[in-house]
């Protein structure tokens, strides 16, 4: 009997460690946003088959350390974002799965000194990664230069003394980030130029992403307001925001079709196109409506925004691949 009591011991022993390391890791997910990733290594991705179009290859451990790099950026950028919106995501009560942050370090179940340690952390390893990067593999001499970019941009997206995020700023740096930057530095690394054809196709990327961090700032406006935080939602009012975010999406889609257009695709591709603008249409359809207004309503076009800005990157990755 003492041996099945231990065995017992031993087994619940285990079996409450699983449990927390899974509560953890759930929570590590949460706070690192990792589906959130997505909206930056994708256009990266697509520098890549742009470079391959061009006929430009690398050796498979540049691609690696440069999504990574890219990853740690982003993460940083993630990272210190909760702890310096700390203050106003605990009087927020109006955020959705889209806004608000993570929620992890409001609900206490990280200390908010893991995600501050976490972010530097992040921040070192970016800077190591991408000076690897131009000594190993003898990339361009502009490289350090867009690396840095995107780690100046990020830290002080909401860190002191800048603060991007909370001057009205932050919108525009999202929109030429996570569109121009990732797409030129994914192509930049294995050509060691750059070309009209990066600019142009980054632009839908660049307007819809843009939007996405538009309209996941309405839930947040009230919170925002009160710690000070002048975004663009915050300065000009709901109203005016959903017009220029009518506004973009309109040229997003324009000029999403524009790139279709200007390469001969499969017929099943150009189905596959259809979805963004189709999204976009009842995007406009639920802001014309005021859909907005309702918090189940807000979070529908949180959600569909930011699959008009994955899709447009998919379809013309694919498309460029399908050119090469």
């Amino acid at each position: 009997m003492e041996i099945f009591y231990l065995l017992d011991s031993v087994m619940l022993f285990f079996y409450e460690r699983v449990i927390r390391v899974k509560h953890y890791f759930i929570a590590w997910w949460k706070l690192s946003r990792i589906p959130f990733l997505s909206v930056g290594i994708f256009p990266l991705f697509l520098g890549f088959v742009l470079a391959w179009r061009y006929g430009y290859r690398g050796p498979l451990g540049l691609y690696l350390l440069s999504t990574w790099a890219v990853i740690l950026i982003m993460w940083m950028t993630y990272y210190l974002g909760e702890w310096n919106d700390l203050q106003g995501d605990r009087i927020n009560q109006t955020f959705n799965q889209y806004s608000g942050g993570s929620r992890i370090l409001v609900q206490g179940v990280f200390p908010p000194w893991v995600s501050l340690v976490l972010g530097y952390g992040c921040l070192i390893g970016g800077i190591l990664s991408g000076l690897y990067i131009y000594y190993r593999y003898q990339t361009g001499p502009l490289t350090l230069w867009l690396g840095g970019f995107g780690i100046f941009s990020g830290f002080f997206y909401s860190g002191k003394p800048f603060r991007w995020a909370y001057r009205g700023i932050g919108e525009v740096l999202i929109g030429f980030c996570y569109g121009w930057l990732p797409v030129a530095t994914g192509f930049y690394l294995f050509s060691g130029f750059f070309t009209p054809q990066v600019f142009w196709v980054s632009i839908p990327i660049g307007i819809s992403i843009f939007n996405v961090i538009l309209i996941n700032e309405i839930p947040d406006e009230e919170a925002d307001r009160a710690i000070g935080k002048k975004n663009l939602v915050v300065r000009f009012g709901k109203e005016r925001v959903i017009d220029l975010y009518m506004g973009f999406s309109i040229l997003a889609g324009l000029f999403f079709i524009k790139m279709m257009m200007l390469s001969h695709n499969a017929l099943w591709l150009l189905f596959l196109s259809a979805i963004p603008i189709v999204l976009i249409l009842w995007n406009l359809v639920m802001t014309w409506q005021e859909t907005y207004r309702d918090p189940k309503g807000l979070e529908l076009l949180c959600r569909n925004t930011l699959l008009v800005n994955l899709s447009m990157t998919m379809i013309l990755t694919l498309q460029q691949t399908l050119s090469t």
